[in-house]
C-alpha cells in the first residue's frame, strides 16, 4: 500500500520534473482565478448594490453566454497566432471589461449596460486550462505522460474552484464586494501575464508547409469533440444541482454551516480522485476510461436521492466527488488523443464551455424543482442528469467499437516511461 502511495505521488513528481512545468502550472492555477470567480463575484457586486439576487443571477449568467461564444474565438486564435501574440489582447479586453462592469454597477448606470459589461467580460476570459494542457502537449511526449498531466490540471482546475470563490467571498464581507471583485480579475490577469511571460514552454504554432497559415477553419467543434459535450453538460448540471441542493438544506434545516460542509467534503473528493486516477488509468485506453468513470459516475450519483441524514449525505457526497473528475479526466484524454494539434487550445475549450452551460441549464431547472418541493428534489436532477452521462458513456463506446475508432497503442499498455513504472 504504501509503495502504491508513493508511486501515485512519484507519477507527478516525474511529469514536474520537465524544465519549465512547475512554473506554468503555477501561472496557469492562478490564471485560472478569474473564470472561477467572476461568478460569484459578479452576484455579490450586483446583489449589495441592487439588492436583488434574480438580478445579480441574470448578470451573472450574462458571463456565461459570453464566455461560450468568446471562448472558443480566443482559443481558436491561439491556435492560429499562438498564445504569445493572444494572451495579451485577451488579457487586456478582460481587465477592461471587468473595470466597465464595476463601473456601471457602482454608479447606478442603466441596468442594460450592466449586461452588456458582464457579457463582454465573458467574452473576453481566455480559458487559461486550456493554455495550460496545451504545453503539457508540447512538453510531454507519451500518451502515459499526458494523461497523468490532464488529471494534474484538472485537480488545478477543481483546487482553483475550492479556493478563489471562498477568498472572494471572505473578501467581499470583510473588504466591500468591490474589492472582492478586483481580487479575483487581478489574480486571475497575473497569471494569465505570468504564464505569457514563460516564452521557453509556448507550443509552437502550426502552419502549412512553407509557413504559410493553415486555411480558415469551420466554426464547428473539432472533430472528436462535439460528441462528448453531452458527457460535460450533464456534469454541469449536476454539479449546479448539488450546489443547489446543499444550499437549499443549510437553509432548510436553519444550519447554514451544513452547506459548507457538503460543498466542502464534495471538493475533497474530486481532489482526491483527480490525484490518484491520474496514474492508476494511465494504462487504459482513452475510450476504456470514459466508459469506466460514466458508468461509475450514473451507478454513484443517483444515491443521493435514497438518504436524507445530513451524516450520510455527506458521506455519500463525498463518494460523488471521487467519481465525478474522473469523468472530466476521461473527457479531455480522449479528446486530446483525437484531435490533431493544430486545433487543440480551441479543442480543450470546448469542455469547460460544456460545464458552464450545464451549470447554467441546471441550476435553472433545479431551482424550479426545489421552489415546487424541497432542497432534496435538487437530487433528482443530478440523478437524471448522471444517469443520462453514464448512458451516453455506453453508447459513445458501443459506436467508437462499431466504427473502429483507433486508440493510440502507447496508451493500451503501461510502457516503461517515468509514468508506467503519465482532468476539472
Amino acid at each position: 500500500m504504501a509503495a502504491a502511495r508513493i508511486r501515485l505521488v512519484g507519477s507527478y513528481a516525474d511529469i514536474l520534473r520537465v524544465p519549465g512545468s512547475r512554473s506554468f502550472v503555477a501561472a496557469g492555477w492562478l490564471g485560472r482565478m478569474l473564470r472561477s470567480t467572476t461568478g460569484i463575484a459578479t452576484i455579490l457586486l450586483v446583489s449589495a448594490q441592487s439588492g436583488s439576487f434574480a438580478l445579480a443571477g441574470a448578470v451573472s449568467g450574462a458571463t456565461v453566454v459570453g464566455l461560450a461564444i468568446g471562448g472558443p474565438l480566443w482559443s481558436r486564435a491561439v491556435d492560429a497566432r499562438g498564445q504569445r501574440r493572444v494572451l495579451p489582447l485577451t488579457l487586456t479586453a478582460a481587465a477592461a471589461a471587468a473595470a466597465a462592469l464595476v463601473l456601471v454597477v457602482v454608479c447606478a448606470a442603466p441596468v442594460f449596460t450592466w449586461f452588456i459589461a458582464a457579457f463582454l467580460l465573458g467574452a473576453a476570459s481566455i480559458d487559461v486550462g486550456s493554455l495550460v494542457r496545451a504545453r503539457w502537449r508540447s512538453a510531454v511526449s507519451s500518451p502515459q505522460q499526458r494523461h497523468t498531466s490532464l488529471a494534474l490540471e484538472s485537480v488545478s482546475d477543481e483546487l482553483v474552484f475550492v479556493v478563489g470563490p471562498p477568498l472572494v467571498t471572505l473578501i467581499a464581507a470583510s473588504a466591500g464586494t468591490v474589492v472582492g471583485f478586483a481580487t479575483g480579475v487581478l489574480v486571475g490577469v497575473g497569471g494569465g501575464f505570468w504564464l505569457w511571460s514563460q516564452r521557453s514552454t509556448t507550443p509552437r504554432v502550426h502552419t502549412q508547409p512553407g509557413g504559410l497559415p493553415l486555411p480558415r477553419r469551420s466554426w464547428r467543434p473539432p472533430a472528436g469533440v462535439l460528441g462528448l459535450l453531452p458527457i460535460y453538460l450533464g456534469v454541469g448540471t449536476v454539479f449546479a444541482a448539488i450546489d443547489l441542493a446543499a444550499v437549499g438544506l443549510g437553509t432548510e434545516t436553519g444550519q447554514p454551516w451544513l452547506t459548507g460542509v457538503i460543498l466542502a467534503v464534495f471538493s475533497v473528493g474530486s481532489v482526491l480522485a483527480g490525484f490518484a486516477f491520474g496514474p492508476i488509468s494511465a494504462g487504459w485506453t482513452p475510450a476504456t476510461r470514459v466508459l469506466v468513470s460514466a458508468v461509475a459516475y450514473a451507478v454513484v450519483v443517483p444515491s443521493l436521492l435514497m438518504f436524507q441524514s445530513p451524516g450520510v449525505l455527506a458521506s455519500l457526497i463525498f463518494v460523488a466527488g471521487l467519481v465525478t473528475t474522473p469523468v472530466l479526466i476521461s473527457g479531455t484524454s480522449l479528446i486530446t488523443s483525437r484531435v490533431d494539434e493544430s486545433r487543440l487550445t480551441e479543442a480543450l475549450t470546448w469542455p469547460s464551455i460544456g460545464l458552464a452551460l450545464g451549470v447554467t441549464f441546471g441550476g435553472a431547472l433545479a431551482g424550479i424543482v426545489v421552489d415546487d418541493g424541497s432542497a432534496f428534489s435538487a437530487y433528482l436532477i443530478s440523478t437524471v442528469a448522471a444517469v443520462a452521462v453514464g448512458v451516453y458513456g455506453v453508447l459513445s463506446s458501443l459506436v467508437n467499437r462499431r466504427h473502429g475508432h483507433p486508440e493510440p497503442v502507447a496508451a493500451v499498455t503501461a510502457g516503461s516511461d517515468a509514468t508506467a513504472g503519465q482532468n476539472p
